[in-house]
This record gives structure tokens, sequence and C-alpha cells, in this order.
């Protein structure tokens, strides 16, 4: 477990041998970080010793940094895709690959992982997503342009998508 500050905030990362396990979202306080992990995230805290992906973490944070900067990243970390079920590691493949700065549907997904009626289990999806912003689940909105939820508040959806220069929602 690694808790490290970017311009927005602590943020929390755990990682497993196969990659990055959890990420949370930028909280005012590193015990805030570290608290969603425990609970909201329900992640064991223990899962590798201090040190063992210390490379990782630090790539992680130059990229976190570099994206609340403004500037469009495509992270490189590994993901730890275990305790996903095929159809939640479909959509949350499809949703990795919606770029920086753009909007997709709940609906868009759903027919873009092959089953068009399943846009309600995308937003259910959308909320056991352990790693916000490496998988960016804020890029997924309703098909009339609400924001939708989102597990980090819609506060923090809006301020994630105007970050991006998504102007079409607002």
């Amino acid at each position: 477990m690694h808790v490290f500050h970017v311009p927005s905030g602590w943020v929390a990362a755990v990682w497993t041998f196969a990659g990055l396990k959890a990420l949370t979202l930028p909280r005012e306080t590193p015990e805030e970080a570290l608290r969603e992990l425990g609970t909201g995230l329900q992640v064991k805290l223990d899962v590798l010793p201090y040190g063992t992906e210390k490379r990782l973490t630090l790539e992680l944070q130059k990229e976190l940094e570099s994206y609340f900067c403004g500037n469009p990243v495509r992270f490189s970390v590994p993901l730890d895709w275990s305790g996903y079920t095929p159809f939640q590691r479909r959509v949350l493949a499809v949703v990795a690959a919606i770029p920086y700065g753009t909007v997709r549907s709940y609906k868009w997904v759903a027919e873009a992982c092959g089953n068009f009626r399943a846009a309600r289990a995308v937003g259910g999806v959308m909320r056991s997503n352990r790693t916000p912003l490496v998988i960016p689940c804020h890029r997924v909105i309703g098909r009339d342009g609400s924001l939708g939820g989102f597990s980090g508040g819609l506060a923090m959806k809006k301020y994630l998508l105007k970050l991006e220069g998504v102007k079409s929602i607002f």
C-alpha cells in the first residue's frame, strides 16, 4: 500500500503481484485515502509489503500528477483484474479505452461490449471499479447527457470532466 500526494489531494494505491488492485480518488488527508481503501473499496491493506512495487508507484504518481495538471494521460501501470467477472472485465476494458476529454453513454458502453440491453448493468460495473482514473468511469454518462452516478460523488465527476475539457454536458 502506498499513499502519495498529487495536485488535487492524497491518493492511496494497493498493489498485488499482478498489478494495481485499487486506487482512491484524491482526498484531503492521507488518512482519508487510507480509510477509503479499507472501507469504501473493501481492499485488504496488507496485500504486499511496502516498497515491493515502488517503481510502479512512482510511475503512477508521475502520471497522476500530470493528469491533475490538465494533461492527457494514458496510464501505463498494469492492473490486477482478479475478482472481476468476465462481463465486468469487458466493460472495464471498453471504458479504459475511452479517450481523454471524451464521454460515452452507459448504453454506448453496453453496445460496445456486445449487449445493447445492459446499460444498467454497465452502471453496476462502474460502481465496482476499484481503479478510478486509470479506468476512467467518470467518462461514462447518461444517454441524455446527465452525469449519472459516481462513487466519488457528482462534484468530483464534474471536476474531472471539466479538468479534461469536456464542455458538451455543462
